[in-house]
């Protein structure tokens, strides 16, 4: 993340861990296949280790192993605390820092990723750290999980909500416009698409809103009306006790080329 941006998510790691949607595990057999998760990954923007997790289950061979970069230290503790094993067990390193400031050796990353994290990246000094810790041939992979543009009743009534409380467009700051990627993935990209439903309780729902940096954070007193329109939403689709938020998985894989 920007330096300028971690404190946009203070106080609302509990909630970002236990609400917001976790990766397809068909994306992470992709990667797999690629040949992506056998070196070591530098996961950049790690939050609370959502995609990290993913990494980790899918990675294998001597050499694997994830660095999980995250400037925010509630996030980063929660990373910390729940994947307490994995990091005993030398299969992951946790950093304080950023996409411009990763902290990490020079050509030490076989593949650089962020997960929910590059739309607060700002590029030309990330493009330039990535550079410096990325390996020869190495590549960069930027995912986004996504309702938006996936057409669900429950996803529809759900973006009302959104739309009615949005701080700011949320949409745009969502993630990156394809337009814009090849100002971080300079070399060229590919991108693949996976399915990804989640079902959600009532609970989880709010959660969910309030792990957002869109929407009122759960200590504002605007959040209970936030609250009470998601719970109208809820109950107008739930089915045996929860919701499906359909989102859509988008995995821009690329490279940085060679500097100009």
């Amino acid at each position: 993340m920007s330096i300028s941006n971690p404190d946009r998510f203070l106080g609302r790691a509990d909630v970002y861990a236990s609400a917001r949607p976790t990766y397809p595990e068909a994306l992470g057999k992709w990667l797999a296949l690629q040949g992506l998760l056998s070196g070591r990954v530098a996961d950049v923007g790690a939050g609370t280790g959502l995609f990290t997790r993913l990494l980790l289950a899918h990675g294998a061979g001597p050499d694997f192993a994830v660095d999980a970069v995250e400037p925010n230290p509630e996030m980063r503790a929660q990373l910390e605390t729940a994947l307490a094993q994995k990091v005993t067990a030398g299969h992951l390193s946790v950093h304080d820092g950023t996409s411009e400031a990763t902290a990490l050796e020079p050509g030490s990353a076989s593949l650089i990723a962020a997960a929910q994290a590059a739309h607060w990246f700002a590029p030309t000094p990330t493009v330039q750290e990535f550079r410096r810790i990325l390996a020869p041939g190495g590549r960069v992979l930027l995912v986004w999980n996504d309702w938006r543009g996936v057409d669900t009743p429950f996803n529809a009534a759900y973006r009302e909500v959104v739309t009615q409380f949005s701080r700011e467009d949320g949409e745009l700051i969502s993630r990156v416009p394809e337009n814009e990627l090849p100002a971080l993935m300079p070399g060229g990209f590919t991108l693949q698409t996976f399915d990804n439903p989640l079902p959600f309780t009532r609970e989880r729902l709010h959660a969910l809103a309030g792990s957002v940096s869109y929407l009122p954070a759960p200590h504002h007193p605007q959040f209970a009306e936030v609250g009470q329109q998601l719970n109208s939403a809820f109950e107008a689709y739930a089915e045996e006790g929860h919701v499906t938020l359909t989102y859509r998985t988008h995995a821009y894989l690329g490279e940085l080329g060679q500097k100009a």
